[in-house]
């Protein structure tokens, strides 16, 4: 399994990974995978080396200065880059994370970073088409309640259903006096059939114009340049548009109107994240198909519903003032979070959001582009997890213990509860892998480790410290006879039968044990320093067996095991 996990770092990670040593004022690189060697044509030979040794001055300065944030901040940080690549240009987002060593010194920083190029020019699309969008709207409605010609809307057999007021000083009728009855019943009878060649033209999907004659209320014919336009939803005549005089630039606003709809429609038809519009009132407008596929809903279950729809409540709230802070300061945002797909599990996922606002400078809608990130999220994780545990036992390592050791002690000082380690290592160890082999070695000492944790409690912790040593955490006791009762029974497991690789073995341990002093001042390496001379002792008196470091005499106590030698 662990082959497994560093063959995903290597080769499995698409985004490219490095890992950087902190030393002094400078950043050396440790490891590179694969990708980002193909990507940035560079070899491992660049580990061990500096930021400035392989990087161009001015790139090289603004890297130190992103990876000296992470060092000052003590956490992670997140930042986008643009660089050209054989002329063309390129966006990337790179992840920051620290990991710290035993001083809680920022120690290595590993670096994540994703292309991020398509989303990018992606939104930058969706952007224009949606600005446009809104831009046409608010130019219909202006054409139609405030234009000072006269506009109808007609059903496909030429009846009023609407018109606004410039109709109504055209015809000398209220609208309300037209509704329900046919446009024709006005028009003088001499034009009643180029009317009807018009209408039935139109209903083809053509927009149609011509001269007429209307009669007005008054009975006074009125001449006009009449103009029918098809008004289409989803491809589908459901009625027509009826413009009196001279409508040229009001057409062509119309036609940019039905231009953008298609364009943004075909973006979002062909996104693989996530496109979301939400109004002024927080609720969902528009979805885009890939709903579907990545969350498994479709497009209708969010309709009208809250943009915090199956967002994970702790997250809920932290994602409201985001959204709330980018309208009031119109500037966009970035949100890392959870929501709960079809299945019912809840997936990490990133939004970038843009407000988008008319000319009036009114806020209009949010534009939300959306991307599942869990993967990352678990590679994140796994990256942590490998830079605190072992990679032969899982065991954690000796940084890992370093901070437990620091919760433990800080409890300790608050509650006065009693703490202790055991240091213990394998007798004979390197007789074994002399005999044996290396790789016999090895399965002795995951065997070790595995019967050593068997025997601690739960909220106990043992660590592999490197080669056969290894040390035990334990927090809470009441007593050092609490401790000696731990070493008699590690003792008692690892005496137990040994079989691995076909060889029948006889494993022995050596333990130091030292519990913290209550009325003395105490750090992690004094306290193991008690615990490796006690070790000593125990090694000195033959072996096999534990001794327990007495504060007050000079020596270690005697409390000894029986020896079984090799």
């Amino acid at each position: 399994m662990e082959k497994f996990y560093k063959e995903v770092l290597m080769n499995g990670i698409k985004d490219m990974v490095f890992i950087l040593k902190v030393v002094n004022d400078d950043f050396r690189f440790q490891f590179i995978n694969t990708a980002a060697m193909e990507r940035l044509n560079l070899s491992k030979r660049i580990v061990g080396s500096s930021i400035m040794d392989i990087e161009p001055k001015e790139k090289a300065k603004f890297l130190y200065n992103q990876y000296s944030k992470v060092v000052e901040i003590q956490n992670s940080y997140t930042y986008e880059d643009v660089y050209e690549e054989n002329g063309k240009k390129y966006y990337a987002e790179t992840v920051l994370s620290p990991f710290f060593d035993e001083k809680g010194t920022v120690d290595q920083i590993i670096a994540v970073v994703r292309d991020i190029t398509h989303e990018r020019n992606t939104f930058t699309n969706a952007m224009e088409m949606l600005n446009e969008l809104a831009e046409s709207n608010e130019r219909y409605h202006s054409l139609f309640f405030h234009n000072t010609d006269g506009i109808f809307i007609l059903d496909k057999m030429g009846f009023i259903s609407d018109g606004n007021e410039a109709s109504e000083h055209i015809t000398g009728y209220e609208i309300r006096e037209l509704f329900g009855k046919s446009l024709k019943e006005i028009i003088d009878k001499e034009d009643t059939g180029n009317f009807d060649n018009l209408i039935n033209e139109a209903v083809k999907g053509t927009n149609q114009s011509g001269n007429l004659l209307f009669n007005n209320k008054n009975g006074e014919q009125v001449n006009i340049i009449f103009k029918i336009i098809p008004l289409f939803i989803d491809e589908k005549i459901i009625g027509l548009y009826g413009i009196l005089k001279d409508v040229t630039e009001q057409i062509q606003s119309i036609n940019k109107l039905e231009e953008s709809e298609k364009s943004f429609r075909i973006i979002a038809e062909n996104a693989h994240d996530l496109i979301t519009l939400i109004n002024k009132d927080g609720e969902i407008t528009y979805v885009s198909p890939s709903y579907k596929n990545i969350l498994g809903y479709y497009q209708q279950e969010y309709l009208n519903k809250s943009f915090l729809h199956n967002v994970h409540t702790d997250d809920q709230e932290r994602f409201l003032e985001i959204v709330q802070n980018s309208i009031s300061s119109g500037e966009p945002f970035t949100i890392q979070f959870r929501q709960k797909n079809a299945e019912g599990h809840m997936i990490w996922c990133e939004s970038i959001g843009n407000p988008v606002f008319n000319h009036n400078n009114n806020f209009q809608h949010l534009v939300v582009l959306t991307r599942d990130i869990t993967l990352r999220r678990e590679y994140e994780a796994k990256l942590k997890y490998f830079a605190y545990h072992d990679s032969l036992t899982n065991l954690p390592n000796r940084l890992f213990f370093k901070e437990q050791f620091a919760l433990a002690k800080e409890q300790f000082l608050t509650s006065n509860t009693p703490l202790a380690l055991i240091l213990l290592d394998i007798d004979y160890f390197k007789l074994i892998n002399d005999t044996y082999g290396h790789d016999t070695g090895d399965a002795v000492i995951k065997e070790f480790g595995s019967r050593i944790k068997s025997t601690i409690r739960d909220h106990d912790m043992v660590a592999r410290l490197g080669g056969d040593e290894f040390v035990i955490l334990l927090s809470n006791i009441q007593s050092s006879n609490n401790a000696i009762e731990i070493a008699e029974r590690i003792n008692d497991t690892i005496q137990l039968p040994w079989k691995l690789n076909g060889h029948t073995l006889t494993v022995t341990t050596s333990m130091g044990i030292a519990t913290a002093p209550s009325q003395l001042i105490f750090t992690e390496s004094s306290l193991m320093k008690k615990a490796d001379i006690a070790l000593y002792e125990a090694k000195k008196s033959g072996k096999n067996c534990y001794k327990l470091y007495n504060d007050n005499c000079p020596t270690p106590s005697s409390y000894t095991n029986k020896k079984t030698k090799l």
